[in-house]
C-alpha cells in the first residue's frame, strides 16, 4: 500500500513517528510525505530548515519527501490541505491519504466535508461573519445550526479540522485516492499536556534550546539532528525574524497591505496604524487582533507582506512537484511517479528552466524566502542555499 501524508514536521516528533509506524505495519507499505518548507501554516518560520526536517522524516520511516510550494504552506487550512492533496494526487502512484484524527471517524469526516461544500452552509457562515465573529467560529456555529452538535464538535479538533479539509480537497479535484485515519494519541495541537513521551510540536518548539527537555519527545534520530543544529546555530531565532519583519512592515503603505491575501474590508488601515504605533511584534499582533481576525490569520498576512506573496500567487494552481529526499523504497516509487505524474517533477534546479512562467515565479519566491530564512538563523547562512542544497538520499 502506498500512503500519502501532508505534514510540516516542525520538528518531527514521536507523534509523527507513531503515525508513520502505524502505516508501515506491513513491510511493503511506502509512505510519501508532502512537507512544508521553511515557513509554515501558522504564519512563521519553521524552527529548523527544510533539509534537516526532510532528513528527520527519512530517518524515521518516511520513504519519499516532496515539497509543498511556499504560497500554499502559509495559506489557510483549506488552501493548505487542498494543495497538499493535489500534490499527492498528481503523482498518480499512491493509494491513500492518511492523517491523524481525534475522532477517528471516517464517515463523520466525509459527511462534514460534504456539508461544508453546501450553499446553505456558506450562506450561513457569511451571516455569522457579518455579525463580527472569526471564520473558525462562524464555521462551527453554522455547522452546529445546520447539521448538529456531533459535526460541530468535530470542528473543535485541530487534526479533524485538517482531515475534513483533506477530504473536501480530494472531493474538489475528483481524486481517486482513498482516505485512512489513525487515532490521534497524546498531545493536542498547541497543548501543554500529553503522554509520557508525546508533546505537541508547538510546545516542543518553545523549549527547543533545552535539549534535555526535547529528548523525551522526539525520535532518537530526530534528536541527533536537533542537537547538532543547536550546537551549530542552525535553529531559527524568532527575535531576528520579528525585527526583520517589523523593518519590512514599516516601509509599506495601506495600498501595499491591501494587495495581500486575506486582507479585505479596510483591514489594511488597521494593520498600517498598528505598524506605525508598535515597537514589537507581540504588541503589533495585539493591536491588530479582533474577534473577527484570529492571530493565525494576522500572522499569515504579515508573513505574506514579508515574502511579497500576493493574492494572485495564492490562487495559482500548484505548478510542479519538487523532490526533497528519498530512501531506496522512495526511489523506486519516484521512478514510477516520473512516468505517471500529471505535474512536472523537479529533482534538479535545471529542471525548472523548461517549466511555465508561473512555476518559475514560485521557485524565485522560494529562493528569496530561503535567503530571508537563512538570515534569521542564530548563526545566519549565506544566500543561495535553495539553489545549492542537494536532495537528501538515504
Amino acid at each position: 500500500m502506498n500512503y500519502g501524508i501532508v505534514a510540516e514536521f516542525n520538528p518531527f516528533h514521536n507523534g509523527h513517528k507513531y503515525l508513520v509506524d502505524s502505516l508501515k505495519q506491513n513491510e511493503n507499505s511506502v509512505v510519501t510525505a508532502v512537507m512544508s518548507g521553511n515557513f509554515v501554516q501558522r504564519g512563521e518560520p519553521a524552527v529548523i530548515d527544510v533539509n534537516l526536517r526532510t532528513e528527520m522524516a527519512l530517518n524515521s520511516g518516511v520513504d519519499l519527501v516532496l515539497s509543498l510550494p511556499l504560497p500554499y504552506c502559509i495559506s489557510t487550512a483549506e488552501k493548505f490541505a487542498l494543495s497538499g492533496v493535489t500534490v499527492l494526487d498528481s503523482v498518480k502512484c499512491l493509494d491513500m491519504v492518511a492523517f491523524g484524527s481525534e475522532s477517528n471517524n471516517k464517515d463523520l469526516l466525509f459527511d462534514c466535508a460534504n456539508n461544508l461544500k453546501s450553499p446553505e452552509f456558506n450562506s450561513l457562515v457569511s451571516e455569522f461573519i457579518d455579525s463580527g465573529v472569526s471564520y473558525p467560529t462562524a464555521r462551527e456555529q453554522a455547522v452546529r445550526e445546520l447539521y448538529g452538535d456531533l459535526q460541530a464538535e468535530l470542528l473543535k479538533n485541530s487534526n479533524d479540522i485538517l482531515g475534513v479539509e483533506y477530504v473536501k480537497g480530494l472531493m474538489s479535484i475528483n481524486s481517486d485516492l482513498d482516505v485512512t485515519t489513525i487515532k490521534r494519541t497524546g498531545a493536542e495541537h498547541d497543548s501543554e499536556s500529553g503522554t509520557e513521551n508525546i508533546r505537541s510540536a508547538s510546545l516542543i518548539r518553545t523549549f527547543i534550546d533545552d535539549l534535555n527537555s526535547v529528548k523525551n519527545f522526539v525520535p532518537e534520530e530526530s534528536f541527533a539532528i536537533i542537537e547538532k543544529a543547536t550546537e551549530n546555530g542552525k535553529i531559527i531565532d524568532y527575535k531576528k525574524y520579528e525585527m526583520s519583519l517589523m523593518f519590512k512592515l514599516r516601509a509599506l503603505t495601506p495600498e501595499d497591505f491591501k494587495k495581500l491575501p486575506d486582507v479585505s474590508e479596510g483591514l489594511e488601515y488597521r494593520i498600517y496604524d498598528a505598524v506605525r504605533n508598535s515597537n514589537s511584534y507581540s504588541q503589533l499582533l495585539e493591536k491588530i487582533k479582533t474577534k473577527r481576525y484570529t492571530l493565525s490569520r494576522i500572522r499569515r498576512i504579515l508573513l505574506f507582506s514579508y515574502l511579497d506573496i500576493t493574492k494572485e500567487l495564492i490562487e495559482m494552481p500548484v505548478p510542479y512537484v519538487r523532490v526533497l529526499g528519498f530512501n531506496e523504497k522512495g526511489a523506486s516509487l519516484l521512478k514510477q511517479c516520473k512516468e505517471k505524474s500529471e505535474l512536472p517533477i523537479v529533482t534538479r534546479t535545471a529542471d525548472l528552466k523548461n517549466l511555465s512562467e508561473n512555476a518559475k515565479r514560485i521557485y524565485d519566491l522560494e529562493c528569496k524566502a530561503r535567503d530571508l530564512y537563512s538570515l534569521c538563523l542564530k548563526n545566519p547562512d549565506v544566500c543561495g542555499k535553495e539553489m545549492t542544497e542537494k536532495i537528501i538520499i538515504k
